[in-house]
């Protein structure tokens, strides 16, 4: 997003993040309701991208990417919980095109993901080590526009959870030809397969956030997802989120992610879920079916510490980091409890 920064600039970029953190700025949107978020945060959004980019640079003083990255998680969630209550104001003023929240895909389709949803960073339980480490703050995932569909698609989700019958009616009929496209997206990426390989189709919730979060909503649009594609298309989850235990094991292929820090988390497992781990620093788990060597901030380690089995995507020599490409659909199918 524009020139290469220099030292000076990075300085200039942690010392804005810093003071963000710091800001109050609901009188501001009480202000500018009638002002879209797009443009309302247009510097900060731009701002916090820079704070990435120094957060995953090898070239940038040490000091000042380590810095970056103990700041972004704080960063993008601030940025995104102001966006909702932006939404929120602008709703109880009736300043609020409703339309404004499903013009745009609710869903979201690239090569690496597949068909997916995203939820705001804010709907997460982080620790210590994805807080910073999470591939939502990577390219294309930490740009204004996926940083604000996000947030968007958190305020939908909810008002889902606080709606009453006639609320959430409106909002799973206003999603429903989203989920169309989805199921469409998600059944026409079988076409692409390596001769030999075969899958089911899927979704997969929520590659950035958490959808658990909000479990309601969750398996309302999971049984939209079952009903729209006459049960042919899979929600596949990966989550981190108590609430995991609150989605409907007959709706979710569930996978549940652990870290080197955040063992105790094993009590918040659903016995139909899969263990999967984030192996940061290369520390992998036996206890996990699969284990996923760090691999969003552009470096591949190739010793690892531990046992258990290496998700193929994110093994050093790999080439085509896709799951598709890998031949790999692990975790896609439900685990044999």
């Amino acid at each position: 997003m524009g020139r290469s920064l220099s030292t000076a600039d990075h300085v200039n970029v942690l010392e804005w993040a810093i003071s963000f953190c710091k800001e109050k700025n609901t009188n501001i949107l009480i202000k500018n309701n009638h002002i879209g978020p797009k443009t309302l945060y247009d510097s900060d959004l731009k701002n916090y991208f820079r704070l990435c980019c120094l957060a995953r640079s090898k070239s940038a003083v040490k000091e000042l990417s380590e810095s970056a990255n103990a700041l972004i998680f704080k960063v993008r969630t601030k940025v995104e919980r102001e966006i909702a209550v932006l939404l929120e104001i602008q709703e109880e003023n009736s300043t609020l095109d409703p339309s404004v929240l499903y013009k745009n895909n609710f869903y979201g389709f690239s090569k690496k993901q597949g068909t997916s949803l995203r939820m705001p960073l804010s709907s997460c339980m982080p620790t210590s080590l994805c807080a910073g480490g999470c591939y939502a703050h990577d390219v294309l995932d930490a740009t204004p526009a996926a940083v604000i569909r996000g947030a968007i698609n958190g305020h939908i989700a909810k008002s889902y959870e606080q709606g009453d019958k006639r609320v959430r009616a409106v909002i799973m009929d206003s999603l429903k030809p989203h989920t169309r496209k989805a199921v469409s997206n998600s059944r026409r990426e079988l076409k692409d397969l390596p001769i030999g390989f075969k899958r089911r189709a899927y979704i997969r919730f929520s590659h950035v956030g958490e959808v658990a979060n909000f479990p309601e909503f969750a398996n309302a649009l999971a049984k939209q997802v079952r009903s729209e594609s006459r049960k042919s298309v899979d929600c596949v989850i990966y989550t981190r989120h108590k609430n995991a235990k609150l989605l409907d094991p007959e709706l979710w292929v569930m996978n549940f992610t652990l870290d080197p820090v955040s063992l105790k988390r094993e009590a918040w497992v659903p016995k139909e879920a899969r263990i999967v781990y984030s192996a940061f620093g290369g520390v992998t788990s036996s206890i996990a079916e699969v284990n996923f060597l760090e691999h969003h901030r552009h470096q591949h380690l190739a010793e690892t510490k531990g046992d258990g089995q290496i998700c193929p995507a994110t093994k050093p020599e790999t080439k085509d980091r896709t799951c598709d490409a890998c031949r790999c659909n692990t975790c896609f199918v439900k685990p044999n409890n």
